[in-house]
This record gives C-alpha cells, sequence and structure tokens, in this order.
C-alpha cells in the first residue's frame, strides 16, 4: 500500500512539473512573439517614415535646383532635367531601403531580432562609446530594435560633473578670511537638457535640468561653529582640529542660456546644428531646496584619533537660489562659476554667509 501512494506521489510531482514547464513555454513562447510583432511594426513605421523623408529631401532639391535657375542662367529644359535626374535618383533611393527593410523584416520574423548574432544586451561604462556609437554613462540597455531617425533633432540630454574651489562672501568679511581657500570646495553632478530656441539656428540654447550641488567650507583657525542662545558663532576648539568643514547640500534646477558658434550639417535624411569644438557660454542661474547642512570635525584626543558629524541648519535658507555661469574652453570642458543668493548659514561675526564658487565643469 505504501509502495503505491509512493507510486501516486511522484506520478503526481510529475505531472505538475510537467505544467509548470509547458506553461513556463508558453509565457516564453508568448513574450518571444510579441516582440518580434513590436519590431515588425516598428519596422513598417520605419518604412512610412523613410518614405516621407525622401520625399522632402526631394522638395528641398526642387527648391535648390529652382533657386540655380537665375543664379547660374539655366534653361528651362536645363532644369526640367534635373528635376527629373533628382526624382530618379530618390526614387532608386526609396526602393533600395524600402528592400532593405524588407529582408530586415524577414530577418526578425526568423530569428526574433534584427541581428541574428545577438539579442538584448546591456552596455556598461563611463564616458565610453558603446557599438552604435552613443557614449555610454552608467548602464545602457541595448534590446537591439529598430529605431526612426529624427530628421531635425532639437533637443539633447547630457550629463553634467562639475568641481573646484568654494568660499564664503559675507557683509563683514572678504573671501578666505575665515574659511581656508585651497581646502574648501563644491562638486555638482546632475543632467541636463538643451533645446535650440531658433528653427534654423543654433546660435542659441535653452539648458534645463536637475543638479545635486555640495558646498565645502574649511573653518580656518582651529575653530567650530557653535549654535548657542545668541546665534550661531565660531567657538575656539579645545584640541588641535585636523579638519572642521561644513557641508551644504542642496538639490537645484539650472536654468541657462547657451550661446555661440555653431556649424550646419545637412544630410539627405537628416539636419544638425552642431556645437562641438565652437565657443560657448551659458549664463543663467538655479533655484531649489536645500537638503541638509553638516560640520564635520576631525582631532586627536588623548592619543585617539576622533571624527564627530553634527546636523544643524545654522539659520539657512531653505529655499536656495544663485546665478551661474559658464564658458567652454576645449571640447565637454568649460570653466564654471556660481554664487548662492541665498544664505548657506547665519553667525553672528559674519551676519549672512553666501556661497561662491568658481572650478571646471563637464556636460557629457
Amino acid at each position: 500500500m505504501k509502495s503505491i501512494i509512493k507510486i501516486a506521489l511522484v506520478a503526481t510531482v510529475a505531472i505538475i512539473a510537467q505544467n509548470v514547464q509547458a506553461q513556463e513555454v508558453e509565457e516564453v513562447k508568448k513574450e518571444v512573439s510579441e516582440d518580434i510583432v513590436s519590431q515588425v511594426s516598428a519596422l513598417e513605421k520605419r518604412k512610412e517614415q523613410l518614405t516621407e523623408n525622401w520625399k522632402q529631401t526631394l522638395k528641398r532639391r526642387i527648391e535648390y535646383i529652382n533657386a540655380q535657375q537665375e543664379k547660374l542662367d539655366l534653361s528651362a529644359a536645363e532644369v526640367e532635367e534635373r528635376k527629373k535626374e533628382a526624382a530618379e535618383e530618390i526614387a532608386l533611393n526609396i526602393e533600395n531601403e524600402l528592400a532593405i527593410i524588407d529582408n530586415q523584416i524577414e530577418l526578425v520574423k526568423r530569428t526574433g531580432h534584427m541581428n541574428p548574432y545577438y539579442g538584448t544586451s546591456v552596455e556598461i561604462g563611463l564616458g565610453g562609446v558603446d557599438r552604435d556609437g552613443n557614449r555610454v554613462l552608467g548602464v545602457a540597455v541595448n534590446r537591439n530594435k529598430p529605431g526612426v531617425t529624427n530628421y531635425d533633432r532639437r533637443t539633447y540630454g547630457e550629463t553634467v560633473f562639475a568641481m573646484g574651489l568654494n568660499n564664503a562672501i559675507s557683509d563683514d568679511a572678504d573671501i578666505g578670511d575665515d574659511f581656508s581657500i585651497g581646502k574648501s570646495t563644491f562638486v555638482e553632478l546632475g543632467y541636463a537638457w538643451k533645446t535650440r530656441v531658433f528653427k534654423n539656428s543654433g546660435a542659441l540654447q535653452f539648458k534645463y535640468g536637475l543638479s545635486l550641488q555640495s558646498n565645502f567650507l574649511s573653518i580656518k583657525d582651529n575653530r567650530t561653529l557653535e549654535s548657542l542662545e545668541g546665534g550661531n558663532t565660531f567657538q575656539e576648539f579645545p584640541f588641535d582640529l585636523k579638519k572642521a568643514k561644513i557641508r551644504v547640500t542642496n538639490l537645484v534646477v539650472p536654468l541657462h542660456f547657451e550661446f555661440g558658434g555653431w556649424k550646419k550639417e545637412q544630410k539627405e535624411d537628416y539636419v544638425r546644428y552642431r556645437t562641438g569644438g565652437k565657443f560657448r557660454m551659458g549664463i543663467g542661474g538655479y533655484a531649489g531646496v536645500r537638503l541638509g547642512t553638516q560640520q564635520k570635525l576631525k582631532y586627536k584626543e588623548n592619543g585617539d584619533r576622533i571624527k564627530t558629524k553634527s546636523r544643524q541648519d545654522y539659520d539657512g535658507d531653505n529655499l536656495v537660489y544663485g546665478l551661474s555661469s559658464y564658458i567652454r574652453v576645449t571640447g565637454d570642458l568649460s570653466l564654471y562659476a556660481k554664487y548662492d543668493l541665498s544664505s548657506a548659514f547665519k553667525t553672528v561675526e559674519l551676519g549672512e554667509v553666501n556661497n561662491i564658487s568658481l572650478g571646471l565643469r563637464l556636460d557629457l
């Protein structure tokens, strides 16, 4: 009797396993089928877009031929001949490219993706370039699906990284009086989009995004910042300080108008207004919120190394805003400056303290 029960249990488990496996296979088949349909649909849309792009190209070429008629003193017959040649060339281009896409559709139906040698892939890097020539910042997923070329792309996104020297301006002190110039720094990391303002010119672009800013101030003369009943004040520390640094962290939305040199690049299927390698300058500002203020101390007491961190607002503004500007030095590198109009904190000795920063900025 026990043997029969064991056999029945084994058979039941085997049947359940087979059903689960069959369900998993069906789910995989369904996912693959949906993926193929999605890719084929995208390719069909590309065919429509391709035809429309070539029609627009033909229209622009005919306009160019008409403009050249008076300039080169062409006869009506010569003009018509050039238009006929342009139309025949465009028609042949459409025919050839549609044939290529039709072959891609057949390839997708058989293999499940555009390139039979690889499917979905993950690219990991920092400032590197993937197989399609796109810059990789962090992790990029390539699902090997067709895209559609945007004829006139007006908005681009890029990572922003900046760092350099930071200090403070107040009513009762100058830069460097209370905070070390060499040890006070700032760092900024964010993402920004820039949109071309004018339709047929790259001279002016509007740049906007989101950034995390950390401003550091290293206190001089073996002092710390303390909150007392009479207000925030600098106090002599009883031990030899290796570090006394205040960090103010803000989350801001930078807004800039960027202007300067540009170069138009026009092909049959796209037009781009390139600004790389040209003099560019951005003027604007930022606004956001303060995330927190922290004072970090490092010192020795009775031979022991001690580190302390304390969080207080020190009567700083929670709403932060300021002015900023950058000038391109070379490539993606710019000289960058910013000034907080809002106060980082307040002290009895200095009154309102405002951060001012100067450094280098990378727009990748």
